[in-house]
């Protein structure tokens, strides 16, 4: 992208069919998400909409290069329902594999960077699934947009709104901070969060001395439940492993200097 802020795409290939002029004097309330169900590239897809029904403004390659293919102003014809279509921006994203469907680590970050560009830009509000950013299957009956609705939709998300608290100035809601009670116990908000270091080792006590059993990279995601407490110096999280066991994972030292998860 060449700007994020004023959303200046890495390249533009406009179509001239397959579209609509305008918006009927609908404004833009939401995002729709799609994947090719292919690995396309921005020309790739105008080559195709060339001679297909369809459109949308942008296009995410695996290589994370964004192209729009329709002016925002304009109606692009990507949800398969016509209001939809009048009062949304149509993201596509390449596909790396089929089985299963899955977008590769640049097009997710870069098709979250958008999002949070998009609804800064429109006025939407932080990302939130199903209030301002939609699944196409929401629309019509479709598996659309596979794996963005399903196993990388929270990581998805939670970098499409810590994008948008970037560019915003803002910050999620204080809840999603750990709070210490008495006796070292400690209150976690149950729910995603997502790794916002380099690398993080699940162990298999609350301890720095336990066996690390399992690591997680920048960007993942682990879904943590109440449970908390300080020990060896850092607040502990735990999550239950498709095993059936408990693991542990530290989500700052104790004083809270730093944060290596991020509530999603």
């Amino acid at each position: 992208m060449k700007s994020w802020e004023n959303l200046e795409a890495d390249e533009n290939l406009i179509l001239s069919t397959h579209m609509t002029k305008g918006r009927q004097g609908c404004k833009v309330d939401k995002i729709v998400l799609h994947h090719n169900g292919g690995n396309l590239t921005g020309r790739g897809c105008y080559d195709v909409w060339q001679t297909r029904e369809a459109s949308a403004h942008y296009q995410v390659a695996a290589d994370g290069r964004i192209t729009q293919l329709v002016w925002d102003t304009d109606t692009a014809w990507h949800a398969g329902d016509w209001n939809a279509n009048l009062t949304s921006i149509g993201v596509e994203h390449a596909d790396i594999s089929a089985d299963p469907w899955s977008i590769s680590e640049a097009t997710l970050d870069n098709g979250a960077h958008l999002v949070a560009a998009l609804c800064k830009h429109f006025g939407l509000g932080r990302p939130q699934w199903r209030v301002n950013v939609f699944p196409h299957s929401d629309f019509t009956s479709t598996s659309c947009p596979a794996s963005l609705a399903g196993s990388q939709n929270a990581a998805y998300m939670a970098k499409a709104q810590a994008y948008y608290d970037s560019m915003t100035g803002s910050h999620p809601a204080t809840e999603s901070s750990p709070t210490t009670t008495d006796a070292g116990k400690v209150n976690v908000v149950a729910g995603a969060y997502v790794v916002a270091c380099d690398s993080l080792n699940v162990r298999s006590a609350p301890s720095t001395g336990a066996t690390v059993v399992a690591s997680y990279g920048r960007g993942q995601t682990v879904n943590l439940d109440h449970w908390g407490t300080v020990a060896d110096g850092y607040i502990w999280g735990r999550y239950t492993a498709y095993s059936g066991a408990i693991r542990y994972i530290a989500l700052a030292p104790a004083d809270k200097s730093t944060w290596y998860l991020a509530k999603a």
